[in-house]
């Protein structure tokens, strides 16, 4: 269950980011919602994966030495599901401002963009199969 998970995570990436390209070039309502609501998906695929994790719930378990040393464990508990809910929060406020017509929505999307660019385990495989 947790690979299946974890590969579904892994695919959504992608359109995430392809999503997020679009809705930054093109900031109208239609790309930010595909951006935003699949970036939804891949928040709600990720929490789904934290709990079946044996990586996160054994960071869990000993937390503060995972928070002392830092490493892959740290990137998961504390960098990387922050980052990605701070960014989903910025990718549904470009939302908004796009169904608005308001010009700030390239930037909140932009935002957005570059926080999951920063929150995505780059050190990962980039493709599971």
């Amino acid at each position: 269950m947790h690979e299946a998970f974890l590969l579904l995570h892994s695919l959504v990436r992608w359109l995430v980011l392809a999503f997020g390209l679009w809705a930054v070039f093109r900031p109208e309502a239609r790309p930010g919602a595909f951006f935003a609501h699949t970036f939804t998906l891949q928040v709600v695929l990720g929490v789904v994966l934290a709990f079946l994790s044996p990586l996160f719930q054994g960071a869990l378990a000993n937390l503060e030495a995972v928070m002392q040393t830092g490493g892959e464990a740290r990137f998961f508990v504390a960098e990387h599901w922050v980052g990605g809910l701070i960014a989903l929060g910025l990718a549904h406020a470009g939302l908004s401002q796009a169904r608005r017509g308001k010009p700030r929505a390239r930037l909140l999307f932009a935002l957005a963009l570059a926080l999951l660019l920063l929150s995505i385990p780059w050190f990962r495989p980039l493709l599971r199969l």
